[in-house]
């Protein structure tokens, strides 16, 4: 917080003024604050807003913190502001447990292989020939199964756990956190994290990532982190929660039939 671009933060506030119609005015009283507040902090000798106001003026004009203070919103386009929408949704909703993202393990990923009739069952990994150094630095052709990134394409490894959700319509979001496949020790730049969608019949998209070149890269950190810190946390399935709630106000009667039911479990 106490290392924000306060012309970010202001230029932010302009352009999502502008985008929603509103004037200073309306914002400053939604946010609590005097009118005229907001031009006198323009000034180069006012300083920093305090976290209250930043939080206020926040929730008025409907935008995450870590975008009114880190994304200059007014360069970006049309494409990109349409993903800072949709990363906020996650964000929010994956904090308000809306969410059931699942854990693929980096083993799981690092391991996949053909099956019987040579296709690959996961969608972001094909079978690929290229070439790759070996362990004396030397090219060599091999044929494995990869996660084409874009930002190492082929010569890609999941360096990390990564996260999958379920979207409508059998649509799948995939955070993919990888590194280069052979990388010297301490660069920096050999690791990745990825979001990428798939739907059955249209196929796989990169969306955004987090390197250097992508203006989205503090919101991609932020959801990786979010889900992250979510999954060690416990969850209840959504399907599972209907039998603790009735046992919580003691509806205690079974609703199977066991006599009639071959699949019953004891």
């Amino acid at each position: 917080m106490s290392e924000f671009d306060k012309k970010i933060m202001l230029d932010n506030i302009s352009f999502i003024l502008k985008e929603q119609g509103k004037k200073i005015g309306e914002i400053e009283a939604e946010a609590g604050v005097s009118t005229g507040y907001i031009s006198r902090i323009t000034k180069d000798d006012a300083g920093k807003p305090g976290i209250d106001f930043i939080v206020k003026i926040a929730k008025a004009l409907n935008v995450s913190i870590d975008t009114l203070l880190n994304i200059n919103l007014s360069e970006l386009t049309p494409t990109e502001l349409y993903l800072v929408s949709f990363l906020g949704k996650l964000k929010s909703d994956t904090t308000k447990e809306k969410l059931e993202w699942y854990i693929l393990s980096k083993d799981y990923l690092n391991s996949i292989e053909t099956d019987y009739d040579g296709d690959v069952e996961h969608p972001l990994f094909y079978l690929e020939t290229f070439s790759e150094e070996n362990e004396g630095g030397y090219p060599e052709q091999v044929t494995r199964v990869v996660f084409p990134s874009r930002s190492f394409g082929y010569h890609t490894h999941i360096n990390d756990e990564c996260y999958s959700l379920r979207l409508k319509n059998g649509a799948v979001l995939y955070l993919m956190d990888i590194s280069k496949s052979v990388y010297r020790c301490g660069d920096k730049s050999a690791f990745a994290r990825e979001i990428w969608l798939y739907k059955d019949g249209v196929g796989s998209q990169f969306l955004c990532g987090n390197n250097d070149e992508s203006r989205l890269s503090s919101l991609v950190n932020d959801v990786f982190d979010l889900v992250k810190n979510y999954t060690k946390h416990p969850k209840i399935r959504k399907g599972l929660i209907e039998a603790i709630e009735a046992f919580m106000v003691d509806d205690l009667e079974d609703d199977y039939d066991e006599y009639n039911d071959p699949d019953y479990p004891f």
